[in-house]
């Protein structure tokens, strides 16, 4: 009876300490797949798998970032964490998305356009027609 009880208690004390120590860092909300990691600089790449090719800046609650795609085209993307949305600069248009609830990766859309994405994979779609792919 008595190695039955330390033992409940040895398992509880150790549920509780792990329970305090997930929790410790807050990840910016962009989706299910946080975009950021710790920038220091505008130089740093970002370690997450939600966009390729992240530049951040110091302020972690506004994230730059330029996609690709196979012909060249450029998709300067920003992400402010803090309002959830995303601003797209896309042959000359600006767009301002507001951020949905995806399943996992990225989702943002306004009345017209909706940018989805997962890893190095990103689409820009306008009125349900794909408009932009980003390069694996």
């Amino acid at each position: 009876m008595t190695k039955s009880i330390l033992a409940a208690s040895f398992v509880a004390v150790l549920t509780l300490a792990a329970c305090k120590k997930e929790n410790k860092t807050a990840e910016p909300a962009l989706g299910s797949d946080s975009i950021m990691s710790s920038p220091t600089d505008s130089t740093n790449q970002s370690t997450s798998d939600s966009l390729a090719s992240n530049k951040t800046e110091s302020n972690s609650e506004i994230i730059k970032t330029t996609l690709s795609d196979k012909d060249g085209k450029k998709l300067d993307v920003t992400f402010n964490n803090t309002k959830n949305t995303a601003t797209l600069v896309f042959n000359g248009e600006t767009i301002e998305l507001e951020g949905q609830k995806p399943a996992s990766g990225i989702w943002y859309k306004n009345d017209h356009y909706e940018l989805r994405g997962k890893g190095n994979e990103n689409e820009l779609h306008k009125d349900g027609k794909l408009i932009f792919k980003s390069k694996k």
